[in-house]
């Protein structure tokens, strides 16, 4: 078995059927494509994202933070609670332990969210994990599965964010005798760029869906989008964009940025009269985007089996 996401199939047989008992207050249920649950309160609708952070080690506990609120705004939410279960190897020592938690705290302060509970025990394996649970409300919900044919396929940033920090942080060593230490520098403080709620929140009431480019990349979240949808897509990948530190990094370790993890960036649908506007919103607030294509019935970009930075992880020494 590969590491990394469960592929759509087997998720879809071994996990989905399995779902406890029917409530009418789940709107959304678990759904391939779907960043998050939303539960209808009858005055506001709650929304649930759950993520562990398994391929990071520096930073884990910001990356756990900002992954789950990106979920929770991909679905329109404000996150505002935030639960972490913390699981360490063994020989980790209490200042270590006391950064990860500290880095939660600090990120999601920056965020306005409460951390209000979770867990912590140490195991005998050699990396830590945590797995965050956000949870956010509000009125207008928006789903990965809303797509419609001829909407413009919007992507904010740019390709492979996370992976380009986790990369040029973690395989330092390795890199620093392959790119340049500047901009190898410049690449590791990519972390700060992973939230994508503000833009998810401007986009909300544009966007017919909205997706958080996880795993398998930007390839990975456009057929997960599409899938959700029932629709398919034609994008032109020139027009994708790839900054120079990233491109400079998976040019080095020959990884696919479109199929590296990215965090960071958000893919939207929106029809073609308001994309100018929602385009403008965005880069009035100092966020890069780009219109990369759009809903049609065929599919263009095949999703990876597996995410690069597993792949490249399993191949390091």
């Amino acid at each position: 078995m590969m590491r990394g996401k469960l592929d759509p199939e087997r998720l879809k047989n071994l996990v989905m059927p399995y779902l406890g008992a029917l409530n009418p207050m789940v709107c959304v249920p678990p759904r391939l494509g779907e960043d998050a649950a939303v539960i209808d309160l009858g005055c506001t609708y709650l929304v649930l994202a759950s993520d562990p952070i398994t391929g990071a080690i520096d930073n884990i506990g910001m990356y756990s933070v900002n992954v789950n609120a990106n979920d929770v705004a991909c679905m329109g939410g404000t996150p505002q609670f935030f639960l972490s279960v913390i699981l360490l190897p063994e020989a980790y020592t209490d200042s270590q332990l006391q950064k990860i938690a500290s880095d939660i705290s600090n990120e999601a302060k920056t965020l306005n969210v409460a951390i209000v509970g979770g867990h912590t025990e140490t195991f005998p394996f050699d990396d830590p994990i945590v797995v965050g649970t956000m949870v956010g409300t509000t009125d207008t919900v928006v789903t990965s599965a809303g797509a419609h044919f001829g909407d413009n396929i919007l992507l904010t940033k740019g390709a492979a964010i996370e992976g380009t920090s986790i990369l040029a942080t973690d395989l330092y060593d390795v890199l620093k005798e392959k790119v340049d230490l500047h901009l190898l520098k410049r690449a590791q403080k990519y972390l700060a760029r992973i939230s994508v709620v503000e833009e998810a929140l401007l986009s909300r009431e544009y966007a017919t869906a909205m997706h958080d480019p996880t795993e398998g990349g930007i390839a990975g979240a456009l057929n997960e989008l599409a899938d959700a949808s029932k629709v398919g897509f034609s994008v032109d990948t020139d027009k994708i964009p790839v900054s120079q530190e990233t491109r400079a990094i998976c040019s080095a370790l020959s990884v696919d940025p479109l199929r590296l993890i990215s965090s960071g960036s958000l893919l939207i649908t929106v029809p073609k009269n308001t994309t100018p506007d929602l385009v403008e919103s965005l880069k009035k607030n100092g966020i890069p985007v780009a219109i990369i294509g759009e809903i049609t019935e065929g599919r263009n970009l095949e999703p990876a089996k597996q995410d690069e930075l597993w792949r490249i992880l399993e191949e390091s020494p």
